[in-house]
């Protein structure tokens, strides 16, 4: 990888966690099923709520019901594949 592709890397990864960080609404730094919703419809992704159950377990590591901004990417990425 060289200058330039991190650069844009680096921005696309940015551009996430501003999205991460705007509906994290209580500002814990993990994400939950509400606020994952919240985030994906503004995407215009239109969901049922057992596909949200589906993702929180799936990339819930911590048991918690809630996903880390690490786990958001890596759901978001599922859901465009």
């Amino acid at each position: 990888i060289d200058y330039q592709e991190f650069r844009a890397l680096w921005r696309y990864v940015t551009e996430w966690e501003k999205c991460f960080r705007k509906y994290d609404l209580d500002g814990s730094g993990t994400i939950d099923k509400h606020e994952l919703k919240t985030a994906l419809s503004s995407f215009g992704y239109r969901l049922s709520d057992r596909f949200y159950d589906l993702l929180i377990r799936k990339f819930d590591r911590t048991g918690r019901g809630t996903v880390a901004f690490d786990d958001f990417i890596q759901a978001c990425v599922s859901i465009q594949t």
